[in-house]
Parts: C-alpha cells; structure tokens; sequence
C-alpha cells in the first residue's frame, strides 16, 4: 500500500500540470559562515500543512569547497500514516576553500497523503573564510573591567593597566570570593569565584584570555593575619616571624638544614648553613614579601648571596675592595644588592663573601648578562700588574735611549757642521789673502 502511495503521488507529479503553493521545501544552514578546516551544518526541511504523502529531493553543493561528512545526497521517503505535517533532513560538511558557496535542493517532488505533487526548490548561500582571515578579526583586549576581592579592600586601587594586587584578612578567614569582569564580552576569565585561603601569603592569578588568545594575568596577594603573631623590629620597621613552612617551600635552597630556633620563648622554623655556621630565620613584612635574616641571640641581619648552578656566595660587606672599583647599588631577580663596578656601565659585579659550601672567604666576580659567579684572581690580577710595570719601565729606558742617541747624533751632526763653515772660511780668508798679494806684486 505504501509503495503504491509513493508511486501515485510521484506520478501526479508529472501528470499533473497545476502546482498547489501549500507544500514546501527549506535549505537552510546554523551559520552564515564557515571557516576553512571547520565544519558546518546545513537543514533540509520538507513541510506539507495537509499532511504529508511521500518526497524526493537531491541535494546539491560544491564538492570542490566542501565535503560532505554525514547525510544523503539523494533522498527518497514516505510516511507510514495520516498526520505527519513535516520532515527534516541534517548535513554535516568540512570546510575546504574559500569563497561564496550554494547549497540547494533540486529534483524536487513533493506529494500529500491527498496525493497533490508540488516541486519547490529552495537554496542557501554560505560564506567560507580562511582561518587566518577569521583570527585577524579577533579581539586582543585582554584587559578587566573590574576586579575584587568580595569584602576586601585591593590595595591599589583597581586599574585595568595594574596587574598586581594584596589584600588584608583576618585571622580567622579560611576562603575568600574574587569577582572579575573583562572588557571585552568575548574574553575568558580563569582564577575566580570562591578561593581557599590559608594564614600568611595566598597568591591568586585570575587569568583574562582574549578572543585572539593573547592572555593577561591580574595577581592578588591574599594575606591572612596570623593569630598572635611574633613581631620583631628591624631598623625602625615591624616584621613578623614565619612560623609556617609550607610559605617557605620555594625559598629554602637545597643546602638549607632544618632546625628550629626560639624567639620570644617560642620555638619556631629554622635553617642552618652548615659551611658558615649560621642560622636563618624567615620574616615577612606588611606586604607578604619574605626574606632570611641570621638570627644570633636576638640580633637579626639580613641575609642576602648570590649564584650560579656551580656556586653560590653569602655577601659580606667587610672585604676589602681594589681602589679602582665603585660601589653601586643594583637591583638582580628583583632584589638590591651591593657590588663594586669599574664604571656604572659595567655588567661585572665584584663582590666580597663567603662560599655557602665550604665557607672560604674572597672576593667574588659576577656577570650579570649570563647570571655566573667565578673567584676573582687577586694574585694573578696583583702579577699582572707587576708585569704591565716592568713593562712600563722598560719602555721608558728604551724611549730615553733613543732619545740620548738621537741628541748625541744631533751633537755630532752639529759639530762637523760648524768644522765644515770653519775650513771653509779659512780657505776663502786665504784665497784672499793670495790676491791680494798677487796685485801688490
């Protein structure tokens, strides 16, 4: 019975020269765009409002720009009952080249379970980009429109061009809810919402990615008050005691011993250089910023060294220094030393300290463009000073030695000279002499 539904209403089709408007047939993609290496999705949609019968359509496209991953090209289909008012049909295409592409419907024979035949056709029309042409277009505005922490004061105040952050929490705070908006509706922001915080420095990236991919970080520092703090004064200024270690882990260096040292009769975390017979503890200041200071009875110095992978040295100040040599104040990974150059110019540090290994004291050289340290020959630089100074005043000798020649060759020079004018004045005093006897005679 089906068969001979879809038979009759195919025959009406070419039987039958009138054309009834009711029946329809759509193509129609889920985007205007598409872009080269993507896919694409592409609707054919049949609709009979009387009902519909049986249908044949093929589908048409250009198979140079696309090609087609899913559907039937060719379609043949009837309903098994009265009722059925619509049927759709889902092609999925890969994107090849670029250009203004069809898709359309073509062949079409439609007929309704009354078995009235139409044959509508329809078509859409895609645009099919590069993906370079597409990212061109992208935003690069990586930038937040606000940033907060909810309750917090940020200190500075929020500026898109500000990328760095703290804030203070009580004692008692175990989360915090960081609330960011970017500037552009198509960027991404990472690193928000509610955050778990501990006591001492939490730092929190909120990462904004443009729709090009360029990405920005904006960086909070979370400090929570300790509860009962250890304060020490330094120099006029407040500093307060590290006594948890997981805030030390990035800091402690692999030759670090761990102890434990008492301050304000409280035992706290500790670390002994071995080499140089010193303990370190950590302390903080109002802004999180941690650093070791040597700890000796109550008496706190900072502890500052530099190094390379094969050597590292404990600064001093009280070497003594070649007299040719400045001091100057640099600033190396963020954090002011004090070194000696032979001008401000000059990218090798001279630096007097101990090495953290064996504890050998000496003056140390530092090159600050491959970030290595090497010991500072005294000896040899002191030789070659001698050698440059025997040098010196043999050349001296040698350059007053060609002086006298030369003077002793000008003397001689000058002598026979004035021997030559003498000969020759008295043999024209006594040519004159001769003539003047001869016209007597």
């Amino acid at each position: 019975m089906k068969k001979i539904l879809f038979i009759l209403g195919l025959s009406f089709l070419f039987f039958c020269p009138y054309i009834v408007d009711a029946a329809s047939i759509s193509v129609a993609g889920t985007t205007s765009t598409g872009t080269v290496g993507g896919n694409i999705t592409v609707r054919v949609n049949i609709s009979e409002p009387s009902g519909l019968g049986s249908w044949e359509y093929s589908l048409n496209y250009d198979s140079s720009k696309l090609q087609l991953l899913s559907g039937n090209t060719h379609v043949v289909g009837y309903v098994d009952g009265p009722g059925q008012t619509n049927q759709s049909y889902t092609y999925t295409f890969r994107v090849k080249g670029t250009g203004s592409t069809t898709i359309s419907v073509v062949n079409t024979a439609i007929a309704s379970w009354n078995e009235v035949v139409t044959s509508p056709t329809d078509s859409t029309t895609i645009n099919l980009i590069s993906r370079e042409e597409v990212e061109s277009n992208y935003s690069s505005d990586n930038n937040l429109e606000s940033l907060d922490v909810s309750g917090l004061t940020l200190s500075p105040e929020f500026n898109k061009n500000t990328t760095s952050y703290t804030v203070e929490a009580e004692s008692d705070t175990t989360s915090v809810t960081v609330n960011a908006k970017a500037s552009d509706s198509k960027a991404k922001i990472t690193g928000t919402g509610e955050i778990e915080v501990h006591e001492g420095a939490n730092t929190i990236n909120v990462n904004v990615t443009a729709e090009n991919g360029s990405t920005k970080t904006y960086t909070i520092i979370v400090n929570v008050k300790e509860k009962n703090p250890i304060n020490v004064k330094i120099n006029k200024e407040t500093l307060t005691v590290v006594r948890k270690t997981d805030e030390l882990k990035d800091l402690v260096k692999k030759y670090y011993v761990e102890t434990t040292a008492i301050i304000k009769d409280e035992e706290v975390p500790a670390y002994k250089i071995e080499a140089l017979d010193i303990v370190l503890v950590a302390l903080k200041d109002e802004k999180g910023n941690i650093k070791f200071y040597i700890y000796d009875d109550g008496n706190y110095t900072l502890y500052q060294e530099l190094g390379s992978d094969l050597l590292t040295i404990h600064l001093l100040d009280n070497g003594k220094i070649p007299s040719n040599y400045k001091k100057y104040t640099v600033k190396i990974d963020g954090v002011n030393y004090t070194v000696y150059k032979l001008n401000k110019d000059s990218k090798y540090y001279l630096i007097y300290g101990e090495n953290v290994e064996t504890g050998k004291k000496g003056l140390y050289l530092y090159d600050s463009v491959d970030k290595t340290i090497g010991r500072y020959y005294t000896e040899e630089v002191d030789n070659l000073k001698d050698e440059l100074k025997v040098s010196s005043y043999i050349i001296v000798a040698l350059t007053c030695l060609i002086v006298l020649l030369i003077i002793i060759f000008l003397i001689v020079l000058h002598t026979k000279n004035n021997d030559k004018r003498r000969k020759r004045k008295e043999i024209k005093k006594r040519l004159k002499q001769e003539k003047n006897d001869f016209l007597k005679d």
